[in-house]
C-alpha cells in the first residue's frame, strides 16, 4: 500500500465507517457551500440572475453526473485492486481512467456549449434569460471538463481508503472561490465587474488550483504516473461496463429536475428562483448521507477484494439505520430555519414563501432518498451498477416525477412539492424490503458477492 493508503478490511466496521465518513462531511460541505456562495452573491444581482443560474442547474448536474458514474466506475475496480494490494495495477488503472475522462469530458462540454440555447429553450426559459444564462455558462463550460477530471482524481483517492486529501482539496477549493466571487462579480480595483460571469470564472480558476495541488500529491506518492498503460482497451472496456450504467443513474437526477424545472416555470420568474434555492438546499440537507454514500464503496471495494462478504452485508444495514435517524433530525432543523433562510435568498416575499413550503414539505422525505443512495452505492461497489440504474429508474420516474406530477394538478406548486416527497419516502420502504429479502435469499447473495 502507498503512503496515502489505508486498509478498511480490518477494524470495527462502525468506526472504519466514521473515520471515512467525517472528512468527507467536511468536503462535501466545502462542495455545495461553494454552489450555495455563488447563489448568495448572484443573488444580489437581482431576481433575473437566480433565475437564470437555476435554469442551468439540470445541465450543470448532467455534467457533474457524469463524473460521478465516471468516478464510481474507477472507485469499484481501484478499491477491489487496493484489497487485493496490487500497486502495480492501481497506477495502470489510474492512468487508464484519467486519459478515458479527459477524452469523454471535454466531449460532453463541447457539445453542451454548441447547443446550450436549444437546452435553455427546452426547459422552458424565457427568451429575455436566454443570453445571461449564456454569458454565465460560456465560462463555466471552458472549464467544465476539469470538474470531470477533478471528481474522478478525488475517488481515486478515496478508493485507497483516504478520504483526507480529496476533502482538504475540496475544502481549499470552496475557500478560493468564495475569496473570488465577490471580487469577479463586482470588481475590484483594476479589476472589472464581470457580473454573472464572474462567479463561473471563479469556479474555474478554483478547480485549476484543487487539481494541479492533488495530482501533485499523487505523483510524489507514485499513485500517479504520466504513462499510457499497454493493453488500454481492456481497462476503458472493463471502466466503462461500470461506469455508463453508473453514469446514467446519476443522470437521471438532473433529467427529472429538469422536468419539475420546466413544470415550476409555468409559475413565473418567482417560483423558478425559489426552485432553485430549494434544489441548492437539498445536498446541504443530506450531506452527511452523500458523505457516507461516497465512504462505501472504498469500504465495500477493499472487502469485496479480500473476501470478507459478511462484513459488507453489516456495513449497509448499520448505514440504513444511521440514515434514517438522522435525516428525521435534519427535517427538524430545517422547518425550524426555513424562515430565516428564505430571507437569505431574497427580498421577494413570494420567493420567501416558496422557499419556506419547499423546506417544509420536501426535506422530512429526504431519508428516503439516503435510503436509495446507500443501496446503489453497495451495489456500484459490488460492480452490479445496471440493478442499481434500474432502481434510480423506480425512484424517479416511477414514484418521484409521476406523484410530482399528480400534486402539482390537484394543488399547485405545493402540491408538487409533496408528491415529490411521498415518491422519495415510498422508495425509502421498497429498499427496506429489497436489503431485507436479499439477506434472507441465498441465490441473491451469491449473485451479488460474486463479481
Amino acid at each position: 500500500m502507498s503512503k496515502l493508503s489505508r486498509d478498511l478490511t480490518q477494524g470495527p466496521i462502525n468506526q472504519t465507517l466514521y473515520r471515512l465518513t467525517a472528512p468527507m462531511v467536511l468536503g462535501i460541505l466545502a462542495i455545495f457551500l461553494f454552489n450555495l456562495v455563488d447563489m448568495y452573491f448572484i443573488s444580489l444581482l437581482g431576481t433575473e440572475p437566480l433565475a437564470a443560474v437555476s435554469f442551468t442547474f439540470p445541465i450543470t448536474m448532467t455534467i457533474m453526473n457524469l463524473a460521478i458514474g465516471l468516478s464510481i466506475g474507477a472507485g469499484a475496480v481501484l478499491a477491489r485492486v487496493f484489497g487485493q494490494k496490487d500497486m502495480d495495477a492501481v497506477r495502470s488503472w489510474i492512468s487508464a481512467t484519467l486519459l478515458l475522462v479527459l477524452l469523454i469530458s471535454f466531449s460532453m462540454c463541447l457539445l453542451v456549449f454548441v447547443f446550450q440555447h436549444q437546452l435553455y429553450t427546452w426547459l422552458g426559459a424565457e427568451p429575455e434569460l436566454i443570453p445571461l444564462i449564456e454569458r454565465y455558462m460560456d465560462w463555466w463550460l471552458l472549464g467544465g471538463f476539469m470538474l470531470v477530471v477533478l471528481i474522478v482524481i478525488n475517488a481515486t483517492v478515496r478508493a485507497s481508503g483516504n478520504t483526507k486529501l480529496p476533502s482538504t482539496m475540496m475544502l481549499i477549493s470552496a475557500v478560493l472561490n468564495g475569496i473570488l466571487d465577490p471580487i469577479l462579480i463586482f470588481g475590484l480595483g483594476p479589476i472589472p465587474e464581470f457580473g454573472i460571469a464572474g462567479a463561473a470564472m471563479a469556479t474555474v480558476i478554483s478547480w485549476v488550483v484543487a487539481i494541479v495541488f492533488i495530482t501533485r500529491k499523487m505523483i510524489q506518492d507514485e499513485l500517479l504516473v504520466l504513462v499510457i498503460p499497454s493493453g488500454l482497451k481492456t481497462y476503458w472496456n472493463k471502466l466503462l461496463s461500470l461506469a455508463i450504467p453508473a453514469a446514467l443513474t446519476n443522470m437521471l437526477v438532473p433529467l427529472a429536475n429538469g422536468i419539475l424545472i420546466a413544470m415550476v416555470a409555468q409559475h413565473g420568474t418567482d417560483a423558478v428562483a425559489a426552485f432553485g434555492v430549494g434544489m441548492r438546499l437539498e445536498p446541504i440537507a443530506m450531506i452527511v448521507i452523500m458523505a457516507l454514500t461516497a465512504a462505501l464503496p472504498p469500504f465495500v471495494g477493499q472487502n469485496l477484494g479480500a473476501g470478507l462478504h459478511q462484513r459488507i452485508e453489516q456495513g449497509l444495514w448499520q448505514s440504513i439505520r444511521f440514515v434514517f435517524v438522522w435525516q428525521f433530525m435534519v427535517f427538524a432543523v430545517m422547518a425550524l430555519l426555513a424562515t430565516p433562510l428564505s430571507r437569505l435568498f431574497s427580498d421577494e416575499p413570494e420567493v420567501q414563501h416558496l422557499i419556506q413550503w419547499f423546506l417544509y414539505l420536501l426535506p422530512w422525505s429526504y431519508f428516503g432518498t439516503g435510503f436509495s443512495l446507500v443501496l446503489n452505492s453497495t451495489l456500484n461497489a459490488l460492480h452490479h451498477p445496471r440493478i442499481s440504474l434500474m432502481l434510480s429508474c423506480l425512484r424517479l420516474f416511477v414514484l418521484y416525477v409521476p406523484l410530482a406530477v399528480l400534486g402539482e394538478a390537484m394543488w399547485g406548486l405545493k402540491g408538487l412539492f409533496l408528491g415529490a416527497a411521498l415518491g422519495n419516502a415510498i422508495m425509502g420502504v421498497i429498499v427496506v424490503v429489497l436489503i431485507w429479502q436479499g439477506q434472507n435469499s441465498a441465490q441473491w447473495r451469491q449473485k451479488l458477492l460474486a463479481n
